[in-house]
C-alpha cells in the first residue's frame, strides 16, 4: 500500500476505507496489491454514489492519485468531487490551475523529460501561479517519487 499517494487532504474516515475495506479485500482475494487505477475507480464509485443517491459530496474536494503498480508503472489520476476521474501525464487542481495546466500542455515533453527538467519545469510553474511575490520553502513542499 506504500505504492499509492493521495494529495490533498484526505479525512480520516475516507482514509480508513481505504486501508480497511478497499485494499485488503483486494489483496485477499488476488493475492496482489491493487492496481492503481483500481482503487481510483473504487473510490470514485463511492463518491459518485454519494452524489447521485444521496445528492451529497461528502469527500467535497478535487483529489490528485500518484500510484506504481508493476502493469502500468508510474500513474497518476485526478478525481472531482462527482466522483468523475481521468489519467493525466501532468496536471494540477487549485487556485491558478487552469494556468498551470496550460502550461504544462506547452512544457512538458513525454519522453524527453529528465528528473532534473521535470522539477525545474514544476517550480517554474509554481512559480508562475501562487500568489506570492517570490517562491520559498516556507509556501509549500516539492518532492520527487523515485
Amino acid at each position: 500500500f506504500k505504492r499509492i499517494f493521495c494529495l490533498e487532504c484526505v479525512v480520516f474516515q475516507r482514509k480508513l476505507l481505504i486501508c480497511q475495506f478497499l485494499y485488503p479485500r483486494y489483496l485477499l482475494q488476488y493475492q496482489e496489491p491493487i492496481p492503481c487505477e483500481q482503487l481510483v475507480t473504487a473510490l470514485c464509485d463511492i463518491k459518485q454514489a454519494y452524489t447521485q443517491f444521496g445528492g451529497k459530496r461528502p469527500f467535497g474536494v478535487s483529489l490528485l492519485y500518484i500510484g506504481w503498480d508493476k502493469h502500468y508503472g508510474f500513474q497518476l489520476y485526478q478525481s472531482d468531487p462527482s466522483g468523475n476521474y481521468g489519467g493525466w501525464k501532468a496536471t494540477c487542481i487549485g487556485n491558478n490551475s487552469a494556468a498551470a495546466v496550460s502550461m504544462l500542455k506547452q512544457d512538458y515533453k513525454e519522453g524527453e523529460m529528465t528528473l532534473k527538467s521535470a522539477l525545474a519545469l514544476a517550480i517554474k510553474v509554481l512559480n508562475k501561479t501562487m500568489d506570492v511575490s517570490k517562491l520559498s520553502a516556507e509556501k509549500g513542499n516539492l518532492c520527487a517519487l523515485l
